[in-house]
């Protein structure tokens, strides 16, 4: 803006700009001299609530904590941790072959540099990535290693690697998915990255010793609280009516737009130092209807003509505008507003004049459950094999958001001494999609007899952008060591059942 006058062309800033005829302008207040008839645009900043990064570290710590495979595990030099750690590349050495299940562990304290919050958030949001790549000179073993995010001694995400039977010279990726934990939990050293690989032999796929390269390692801290996300622009143009022609919010002004994370909040365009040389604020509140046009001038709008046409049943009247009665109709209990929308509409007349309304509305998603009436699928018999459960199938009917959770019966044993473990995970049938991680279900590492049984859940939100999709639970055994004399799951036993659940949150 350049003063009053409107000599210059139209600002256009994100593809806003005045549309139609050069008109008068409405009234200006401050009698703005010299102004020349125009429509204006106006450009305020506002700051809107998008989550921003934190800066982060992870420090190597002891990961004796987080061995999960007993008299099989050892600790990766401390500095070469800290190399990898650091994003750089290190080396899991293979063992000299006289331990039958050997993995290597690391693990880091995630900490966060306090004075990079912003807007007093209760709670981070962590994710990390790690590379690794088979050295060889023997086959990994099944599911090889694990990539996990702990707080305290309690695994809060984890991602069990594969593909199983990583040859010699075989990459993969483990990636621990973006999890919510407490900030008050981080700041006391509690949430630690732990990674282990399996680097010795294994007698129970009858492969040797392996050594591993470690490398790009990412650690990623966001945190979010409203009004402290990133700034923008908002551009306003209006026609001589005052009437608003169109809206874009913008990073910079330029013409590309941006989609502001809500809630948006003003940025104060006085705060201390501001002198009354500076053009005056002009309030965000939705009540102020002066606007501070791109000569610089302010304006007020008219007064509202009314359109003539007998389809117009708005009036003046002595004592004003009058709008007339609009009756609305709420939805029978039991119904919902489409198809398409999982939503009840309820609407009360008040009694008294104007004429007043209670309007509310009650969720009416979509659900569903099952139990898996069905002995125990045998796991032990198809050791290290995908073990589909049929009887535990679900069908989302529509497209949306759902919440599915799986409560899954277990029993797992030994008679003479072992170790191994029973994994889970639920997928899209229709559509062949994964719907989460490898889950571990229960695991036995016992040098006598040992018998356990139980229930574990697995829990996930999934998006079906079609319907319907039918979701089924998988189940393996994974042999680790010794001999497991009892390893089953999927069904229903006198203790209780595998159940599956379903809960559409959004549409």
């Amino acid at each position: 803006m350049s003063g009053c006058g409107c000599r210059q062309s139209p600002i256009v800033i994100g593809g806003c700009r005045p549309t139609g005829a050069v008109c008068p302008p409405v009234e200006v207040l401050g009698g703005c001299s010299g102004s020349e008839p125009c429509q204006h645009c106006e450009t305020i900043p506002l700051r809107d609530s998008a989550p921003y990064r934190v800066t982060a570290t992870a420090d190597s710590t002891d990961p004796t904590p987080y061995y999960t495979i007993a008299n099989t595990h050892a600790a990766l030099d401390p500095a070469v941790a800290q190399t990898i750690l650091n994003g750089g590349t290190g080396t899991f050495p293979a063992d000299g072959g006289t331990h039958n299940g050997q993995h290597t562990w690391l693990a880091g304290v995630v900490h966060i540099d306090p004075a990079a919050l912003c807007g007093n958030p209760t709670s981070l949001t962590i994710s990390a990535s790690v590379h690794v790549h088979n050295d060889g000179p023997n086959t990994a073993c099944q599911l090889y290693g694990r990539f996990a995010l702990w707080n305290g001694t309690t695994p809060i995400r984890t991602d069990l690697l594969g593909p199983p039977d990583l040859p010699a010279g075989g990459d993969d990726n483990g990636v621990i998915q973006p999890t919510t934990v407490s900030l008050a939990d981080v700041l006391a050293g509690r949430i630690v990255v732990e990674l282990n690989l399996e680097t010795g032999n294994d007698d129970g796929c009858r492969v040797g010793p392996k050594q591993w390269t470690v490398d790009s390692f990412v650690l990623a801290v966001q945190a979010s609280a409203p009004g402290f996300g990133r700034p923008f622009l908002r551009t306003t143009c209006r026609n001589c009516a005052g009437v608003v022609t169109c809206t874009t919010d913008t990073l910079d002004g330029s013409a590309t737009p941006y989609t502001p994370v809500p809630p948006v909040v003003p940025v104060a365009s006085c705060q201390d130092g501001c002198s009354t040389a500076r053009p005056p604020c002009i309030s965000t509140d939705r009540g102020n209807a002066i606007t501070r046009g791109s000569d610089g001038c302010l304006y007020a709008p008219d007064t509202p003509a009314l359109d003539p046409s007998p389809c117009n049943a708005a009036r003046n009247t002595t004592g004003g505008l009058l709008v007339p009665r609009v009756d609305l109709t709420g939805i029978a209990p039991g119904g919902n507003s489409s198809l398409e929308r999982s939503v009840d509409i309820d609407v009360t007349e008040l009694p008294g004049c104007p004429d007043r309304w209670r309007i509310g509305a009650r969720l009416t998603p979509v659900s569903g459950f099952r139990n898996a009436e069905r002995q125990h699928a045998n796991l032990l018999a198809k050791t290290g094999t995908d073990v589909p459960i049929p009887e535990s199938d679900i069908v989302l009917p529509e497209a949306g958001v759902y919440h599915i959770d799986s409560d899954v019966r277990y029993a797992l044993g030994t008679a003479t001494g072992g170790s191994g473990y029973i994994i889970g995970w639920l997928r899209d049938e229709t559509t062949d999609t994964l719907l989460t991680s490898f889950t571990q279900i229960a695991v036995v590492n016992a040098a006598g007899q040992e018998q356990q049984g139980g229930t574990t859940h697995i829990m996930t939100e999934y998006t079906a952008t079609s319907g319907p999709r039918t979701v089924r639970l998988h189940l393996m055994f994974v042999l680790t060591g010794g001999r497991i004399t009892d390893a089953e799951a999927g069904g229903t036993d006198s203790n209780g059942a595998t159940r599956m659940r379903f809960l559409k949150v959004r549409d």
